[in-house]
């Protein structure tokens, strides 16, 4: 008899850990997920906070309705045909289900339906259990337009650049049939290079924000020692012919030394140092200096210059469908990875400042 009892204490104890595991399961689930339970029939029979939460209905307004009170009118039927038959049939039907909340919004879920049974096999209701996917599915679509946005970016910078290559080299064809002077086709042949040039650092846009929104945080970095001058006087050798206005540089210190990725390091400051000759009036001045022992690059022009921060920001172009400035997105996007500080002042005279480090960060290094 003793024995029984004893038996019957340890089946009792592990009754209540057991119970006291599937409790913990429990209340995890109803703080992590978005949980409900139908009849056989779709109606709902009980609801947790989670679900109360982001569909914005109270409990009592959502027991004893429909499950599809919260379906959304761009579901396609199929979808939920396909998830009747596989539950009616006992099994869990899993899927990628948009709903709409009480105000109208909407939401995204994972759910996993599954048929509860009795001890006959019997269906006697469904508990659906539902993760959150609404910032993942929203991500895909912003990833989605930013492709479209970085096709339409690319067509658009193109067209002008090679129509004027094609005008001019047409031109340098029919000047040598007629013996035209050297110095107007070699101001042709100016206006074929600068166009080159631009189509070339159009590429070098597209490709390196292709490989930000691809690789994320995850980019391949070349950390090396690179001496700013040099990457200063390649810029100018490569463009002051091709514009006709006034460049200045005026480097205060030749032998600073930063530690960084050259390739990244050199399309920042083409983008910066080429879109703000194209906007300048006729004089571009390009400083190299140190202050309080921070290197620092500032460009100063009259012109024209983005007037808010905002268009650093993908998520404000998106809306405002301003393409033209993947550009400034990119260089939001080098200077965040490097940890240099940008920022732009406007005024009489603009000017674009760029506070460097000599040591790239830590997580580069890594």
């Amino acid at each position: 008899m003793s024995d029984e009892i004893e038996k019957l204490k340890k089946e009792n104890e592990k009754l209540k850990k057991e119970l006291n595991y599937l409790k913990q399961i429990k209340e995890a689930l109803d703080k992590t997920t978005i949980i409900s339970k139908t009849d056989t029939k779709g109606i709902i029979t009980d609801a947790n906070e989670m679900f109360e939460k982001i569909s914005g209905y109270s409990k009592e307004e959502l027991i004893g309705k429909p499950h599809n009170i919260v379906r959304h009118p761009l579901m396609p039927k199929s979808v939920f045909k396909k998830m009747w038959d596989t539950i009616k049939k006992g099994k869990i039907f899993r899927g990628v289900i948009r709903n709409r909340k009480k105000d109208g919004g909407d939401y995204y879920v994972m759910a996993n339906i599954v048929p509860i049974k009795d001890e006959d096999g019997n269906i006697n209701e469904y508990i659906a259990i539902r993760q959150d996917i609404t910032k993942r599915m929203q991500y895909q679509k912003e990833k989605e337009e930013f492709a479209n946005i970085l096709i339409e970016y690319f067509l658009k910078q193109i067209k002008n650049p090679v129509s004027s290559i094609i005008t001019s080299s047409k031109d340098i064809e029919s000047y040598i049939d007629e013996k035209t002077d050297i110095d107007k086709i070699r101001n042709r042949n100016r206006i074929i290079l600068k166009n080159a040039y631009l189509l070339e650092k159009n590429y070098k846009v597209l490709h390196t924000v292709s490989l930000f929104n691809r690789n994320k945080n995850k980019l391949k970095v070349n950390i090396e020692p690179v001496q700013i001058t040099k990457i200063i006087q390649a810029l100018f050798k490569k463009y002051y012919k091709l514009y006709n206005k006034k460049m200045n540089f005026k480097i205060y210190n030749k032998n600073i030394i930063i530690n960084t990725d050259k390739k990244l390091f050199y399309v920042m400051l083409e983008i910066l140092y080429v879109d703000a000759l194209i906007e300048s009036e006729n004089e571009i001045t390009l400083m190299l200096y140190k202050e309080n022992a921070q290197p620092k690059i500032e460009i100063r022009y009259k012109g024209k210059t983005p007037k808010e921060t905002k268009v650093f920001d993908f998520f404000h172009q998106l809306s405002k469908k301003e393409s033209n400035s993947i550009d400034m997105y990119l260089l939001q996007k080098i200077t965040n990875l490097l940890e240099y500080n940008l920022k732009i002042e406007n005024g009489k005279e603009n000017r674009i400042i760029i506070s460097l480090n000599t040591l790239p960060p830590r997580k580069l290094l890594n």
